[in-house]
């Protein structure tokens, strides 16, 4: 897509529903050449094309958009949390542990309802380097909502082949909660 001379953007859509994208990509094949507005911007369609990311054994993920975990209430006694909302946004002071735990139970109850099937919940991640803590604000029904997310950078030395699909899956789905908002986007490093 170009957005003014010589300058060309990349619009990425993601979900693990095949016929979702193929409905997208269609529609958007059809329209190849012709102007697009997106909010109050005008592009130039000039190609879609569809990717599927593959894992081999090693792998590395960076954050596209940050990832938002929400600590629940019942929880916060067991990483030493002392709030008085129903749910927390984990942000750095918080206990690492309650960020994976929750990134790992995000991702296995979204592929799970997806598949509908029970995959038995074991650990995902591997390596993880925090770059840093960001705060968006998001308005919804004519009101801002401040939302707490962070970025990460994950390494894999030895994926197992059920590492592989529900690692695959969370690239397709995203990272964490609010996907459809934008965050939790996933990039796959080469």
């Amino acid at each position: 897509m170009k957005t003014g001379k010589g300058d060309e953007r990349n619009i990425i859509v993601a979900s693990p529903n095949e016929k979702f994208i193929d409905i997208i990509s269609g529609k958007l094949n059809e329209r190849k050449n012709e102007l697009l507005h997106i909010g109050e911007y005008e592009f130039e369609l000039v190609g879609v094309k569809k990717i599927k990311v593959k894992l081999g054994n090693k792998a590395e993920f960076i954050t596209g958009t940050p990832i938002v975990i929400r600590i629940p209430k019942e929880n916060y006694e067991k990483y030493g949390i002392s709030e008085e909302y129903d749910s927390v946004y984990w942000k750095k002071k918080h206990s690492f542990e309650a960020f994976i735990k929750q990134l790992e139970d995000n991702l296995y109850k979204k592929y799970n309802f997806f598949h509908n099937t029970k995959v038995n919940e074991t650990p995902v991640f591997e390596q993880f380097i925090f770059k840093k803590s960001v705060v968006n604000h998001v308005v919804k029904a004519g009101m801002e909502h401040k939302v707490f997310g962070s970025l990460w950078e994950f390494k894999f030395n030895s994926l197992s082949g059920g590492q592989k699909k529900v690692l695959e899956f969370g690239i397709d789905a995203g990272f964490g909660e609010l996907n459809s908002l934008g965050f939790g986007f996933m990039n796959a490093k080469k």
